[in-house]
């Protein structure tokens, strides 16, 4: 009599491709780990059914590998286990990539009462009458009681828009510390453990966790991580600001910067190789709409070359 209880080989592939998934988001995966990734991958259909599966439940791709083996297939038509060798990297890479800051999109987009996707950009109206405008990839949870108005920016960058109320202060919590508001204009944005505070309109008031807050006035921004505020600094809204207006504006930045920053904007990631190329400046404005536009100037204006290993791997290196 069968076991009902005993594992069947698909809940053992499940298994093995869920260790995967979460093996390939370390910080101290080995090359030799992602060659014994590809070579089960490469094993046969069983193999890509269960990571496929991992994938769908855990949103970590974007690309399903079958998907990725058909197009591949239809472009180069090479053999079919150097496809998946090549491809099955790629995918680590992405996942390494995406994934080694530790904080995995799907679980903040979960806990959330709203989100945006990569690219999107959603504005909400809070029961207050104060408004929220969602940045690229971004997260929120928000409270609102006859007592207290909280919004807590669990991942990306919001605007904020808010209603004067003497009577309830208006809290954003990131990280370890918080900024208090009566009614004013101001951004938070939060970037694995550092958050920035930029204001427009008004007056903040930024706690760290711990010590003295600081007040910022309108063009005045500072930053602070682990329970420790930099020093108030003045900012520029045309630059800092300019993702309101669906754009991005460098001034003699390094490319890594740049490129680090127009991937929050895109599906996948644009890597840049060699540190004299990721160290040469760029200046430019930009619009987070046309990535294909955005991507010939760069290449023709740096004399660069693009190379595509997957439609969401794109490396840039010298001409």
């Amino acid at each position: 009599m069968t076991d009902p209880l005993a594992s069947s080989p698909d809940d053992d592939l499940f298994a093995q491709a869920s260790a995967w998934y979460f093996r390939l988001q370390a910080e101290d995966v080995s090359a030799a780990e992602l060659d014994a990734f590809a070579d089960w991958l490469a094993l046969g259909q069983a193999q890509d059914d269960a990571w496929q599966e991992v994938q769908a439940l855990l949103g970590a791709l974007r690309q399903p590998a079958r998907a990725i083996r058909q197009e591949q297939q239809a472009r180069w038509r090479r053999p079919r286990q150097r496809q998946w060798r090549q491809w099955a990297c790629a995918a680590a890479v992405l996942l390494m990539v995406g994934l080694a800051a530790g904080q995995t999109p799907w679980l903040d987009r979960m806990r959330a009462d709203y989100a945006t996707a990569t690219g999107e950009k959603r504005q909400v109206q809070l029961a207050d009458g104060s408004v929220l405008q969602l940045n690229t990839d971004s997260a929120v949870q928000v409270q609102m009681s006859d007592s207290l108005r909280q919004v807590r920016l669990l991942r990306g960058e919001a605007w904020f828009v808010v209603t004067k109320d003497p009577a309830r202060p208006f809290v954003v919590e990131s990280g370890a510390g918080q900024v208090k508001v009566v009614g004013t204009q101001f951004s938070v944005a939060r970037r694995d453990q550092q958050t920035r505070v930029q204001v427009a309109q008004g007056r903040v008031e930024v706690n760290a966790g711990s010590g003295e807050p600081v007040y910022l006035e309108p063009g005045r921004a500072v930053e602070y991580q682990h329970h420790s505020l930099s020093a108030v600094h003045g900012f520029e809204p045309a630059v800092g600001l300019a993702w309101l207006q669906r754009q991005l504006v460098f001034r003699q930045q390094p490319l890594s910067e740049v490129v680090d920053e127009l991937n929050r904007y895109w599906p996948g990631r644009t890597l840049v190789l060699g540190d004299e190329l990721r160290n040469r400046r760029v200046s430019g404005v930009f619009d987070i709409d046309k990535p294909d536009a955005v991507l010939k100037a760069l290449t023709y204006t740096l004399g660069l070359r693009a190379e595509h290993y997957t439609p969401y791997l794109l490396v840039l290196r010298e001409g």
